[in-house]
């Protein structure tokens, strides 16, 4: 297809930062702090869902021995913006829709430092910090409202998994994006446990059962159906889809784990229809049925319309590989939590302080926000995945330019937000919180919010000057406008980092060539304050 779009979501997180915290090193995290507990298995019936049970002794030994600390949640949809890297990385300037904050956001731990301890699968925490954004002047604070969890990686043992692997295997996949959904199976296999199989269903001009749910321990036989996949025919993935759906629920019946399809494709899939046979339609009737979706692109970019359709369906998450060493990092570390959920139909509402407006969010698709009449904003996630990182949302508050009080400074552990969440846990009960995010000193801010302020004002100039350019045709506004983040990042010693000043340094050198500016000196390189090495 040769409309290239992307999307992403990530955790929900707040959080609110000057310029120059947010350029500023953070030391190392702050472990946090660990309790361990049982976790006992819960929804063991046919097609539930648990994560098995270890003692009490057990888990405070593992913890021990391992240093490990909790894990973090984040919402489904997309999760990376590999494809706006790519087109960089070709010469190219990318479009504005290909930089969403949700995709930025999970490839980077945004860690808050709570003092409060979850004590649940599930929690949300935040803080604020006051904050200057290139793009948007405006902007006096941002918020972070984080997601995690009470489980360690000591702790966390995945459920049993019902994997039904759905391959377009068109000829448009033939060659490397066929390859690439081959090594991706392979990689899949080597995180599957002896409680685990594997069905692989192919579409192309016809749909088939190429390979029935097998023990994952008949390894041997696995690899010789993967191996056997070869590209032919023309695109029908909802013919393809029907029958995946149609083994995931047959197989499903019996099985005392969680069911999943993954479907593996070249080609954006229509989200514009919502009826029982389109690509929606079916994803939300599997939903319903307890029966998860993660889409996994290959070759080519898919929009923000799809990951914001993904996220609005339970269970439902993107992913985007374009070559086998990104697949393999994120199979390898990310695998056993993409297929874990944790809470569902989460509905979260925020309400400035006096004197404040909310003038942005980061972190969920616009689409899905929804404004109060009391000038808050609010917010509806279908599922909450763990994670091995912790995700964000921020929220940029301004002045409400009415009353005055939002440019008089605000003290320390003063609220400038009131957040209320409710959700659905994973074992069905309902739960309710209510928290104020309160403003922290910034130079002890947690590394979630120095680090997220700088990805924040990264995603929003990045936007912005990508539209200049495309929209405006103004490629000196375009050049100026990322010169100063690339600018911003290079000042910046967090090692989290080194993906973003290469990124933003390769964006600023291809607009320079367009307006006019090839060959300028650039900012000077940071140098490492004590071992005097340049960056």
């Amino acid at each position: 297809m040769n409309s290239r779009r992307r999307l992403t979501t990530s955790t929900l997180l707040v959080v609110t930062c000057l310029l120059l915290p947010c350029a500023q090193s953070h030391g190392a995290e702050k472990e946090k702090r660990r309790h361990p507990q049982v976790i006992r298995g819960y929804g063991s019936g046919a097609g539930g869902m648990g994560y098995g049970s270890v003692s009490a002794p057990a888990m405070m030994h593992m913890e021990m021995s391992t240093g490990s600390v909790h894990m973090g949640a984040t919402v489904g949809g997309a999760k990376d913006i590999t494809y706006a890297r790519s087109t960089v990385g070709q010469g190219e300037i990318p479009h504005p829709n290909v930089f969403t904050p949700e995709g930025l956001f999970s490839e980077h731990d945004l860690p808050l430092d709570g003092n409060t301890a979850c004590n649940q699968l599930f929690c949300a925490t935040g803080a604020a910090i006051p904050a200057t954004l290139v793009a948007q002047p405006e902007v006096r604070y941002l918020a972070q409202l984080g997601f995690s969890s009470n489980l360690t990686p000591a702790t966390f043992k995945r459920a049993p998994l019902n994997l039904i692997a759905t391959i377009d295997k068109s000829g448009s996949m033939s060659g490397h994006p066929l390859d690439l959904v081959k090594e991706s199976l392979l990689q899949v296999l080597e995180q599957l446990g002896p409680d685990d199989r594997i069905g692989i269903v192919l579409y192309g001009d016809r749909s088939y059962v190429h390979l029935q749910p097998t023990p994952a321990i008949h390894k041997a036989l696995i690899q010789k159906a993967i191996q056997a996949i070869e590209s032919n025919g023309s695109t029908y993935m909802e013919e393809g889809l029907k029958v995946g759906f149609d083994l995931a629920r047959q197989s499903k019946r019996g099985f005392h784990g969680t069911t999943r399809l993954m479907l593996f494709t070249d080609e954006r899939p229509n989200v514009g229809r919502t009826d029982a046979q389109s690509f929606m339609g079916m994803a939300q009737a599997a939903s319903k049925d307890g029966i998860g979706m993660t889409t996994i692109g290959v070759g080519v970019q898919f929009g923000a319309e799809l990951a914001t359709q993904v996220s609005s369906v339970r269970g439902g998450n993107l992913y985007f590989f374009t070559d086998i060493d990104r697949m393999k990092k994120v199979f390898t570390e990310e695998f056993d939590t993409f297929v874990t959920e944790l809470a569902y139909d989460l509905r979260v509402t925020v309400k400035p302080a006096q004197g404040l407006k909310i003038v942005g969010i980061y972190g969920v698709p616009g689409s899905m926000v929804r404004r109060d009449a009391d000038g808050g904003l609010g917010f509806d996630v279908a599922t909450i995945f763990l994670s091995r990182k912790n995700g964000a949302i921020y929220l940029a508050l301004g002045s409400d330019s009415v009353s005055g009080l939002g440019d008089a400074p605000r003290p320390v552990s003063d609220a400038l937000l009131q957040a209320h969440l409710a959700y659905t846990g994973v074992e069905g009960g309902a739960h309710t919180s209510d928290s104020a995010l309160a403003v922290v000193d910034a130079a002890k801010a947690p590394l979630g919010l120095s680090r997220g302020c700088v990805l924040v004002d990264e995603v929003t100039v990045l936007k912005q000057a990508t539209a200049l350019f495309h929209e405006k045709n103004d490629q000196e506004g375009a050049y100026q406008l990322v010169h100063a983040i690339a600018s911003i990042l290079r000042q910046t010693a967090d090692p989290d980092m080194a993906a973003e000043r290469k990124f933003t340094s390769e964006l600023e050198n291809q607009l320079a060539k367009r307006s006019g500016h090839a060959g300028e000196p650039t900012a000077q390189r940071s140098i490492h304050p004590v071992t005097g090495m340049p960056d």
